[in-house]
């Protein structure tokens, strides 16, 4: 669950815009630390509460903008602390902007890199290697990130595809199995009742074999016979079907 890209990344924007002035400003910059413990203790809080609150789509879609924001303020008070653009720890922005992208939209975390290497730029001066390094992974690392964003939101998609194409295989499966056996007792029923028939009609005319000739006397008994073996057959058959819808 999140907001569209552009409320989003104007929020995320707005946060950036306040670690920087945080951190600009001596007599708040002495407290990043401490306000980094802070935002970490909300955000365990914050979570934690989440875990015992019954979820809701409003819920979900808050605590998951919330979470963003308050990681994006935490990591840069960090990184700007610790030395900007010569940070030991500049390289967990590239974990954010992967984060953003898989997490909310691929565009996201290629606005907002591209969004912190200006701000980097307009607040650091590229006094060494390592700075001007820094800052040229952070401006690659976005569209990476963006790329993939949206192959794994491709994967995702796929996935959906495939469980929609299982549950109608499955379904169809289902179907096919209950038309099938529908089908088989049809067959074994009218099976039963036309060769009943065919035999007791054979009977009443084999009462009367005194009228016939006698070679059809003999076919006639060969087709009873052959009869009699046919329905002894089905009446096997049948038996089977009924015992597997009895199963089923």
């Amino acid at each position: 669950m999140s907001l569209p890209i552009l409320p989003h990344f104007i929020l995320l924007l707005l946060t950036a815009g306040f670690a920087f002035f945080w951190q600009n400003n001596p007599e708040l910059s002495q407290y990043s630390l401490q306000l980094s413990a802070l935002l970490l203790a909300i955000f365990l809080f914050h979570n934690l509460l989440g875990r015992r609150k019954i979820p809701n789509i409003s819920f979900i879609k808050y605590q998951s903008i919330s979470n963003s924001l308050t990681i994006t303020l935490l990591l840069l008070l960090l990184v700007l602390d610790t030395g900007g653009l010569t940070s030991p720890l500049f390289f967990s922005l590239d974990f954010l902007l992967f984060g953003l992208s898989l997490l909310f939209n691929p565009g996201l975390g290629l606005l907002v890199g591209l969004a912190l290497s200006l701000l980097f730029l307009l607040n650091n001066s590229l006094i060494d290697l390592n700075s001007l390094t820094n800052l040229i992974s952070l401006i690659l690392m976005a569209p990476l990130a963006r790329f993939f964003g949206t192959q794994y939101l491709r994967l995702l998609e796929g996935q959906k595809q495939i469980k929609v194409l299982q549950n109608q295989s499955d379904q169809l499966e289902k179907d096919l199995s209950k038309e099938e056996g529908v089908t088989l007792l049809w067959l074994s029923l009218n099976f039963y009742n036309i060769m009943n028939q065919t035999l007791d009609l054979i009977s009443q005319i084999s009462s009367q074999l005194s009228t016939i000739p006698y070679y059809q006397r003999e076919k006639l008994k060969t087709i009873y016979a052959d009869l009699k073996e046919l329905f002894k057959s089905g009446q096997e058959l049948k038996d089977k079907i009924d015992k597997i819808s009895d199963e089923n």
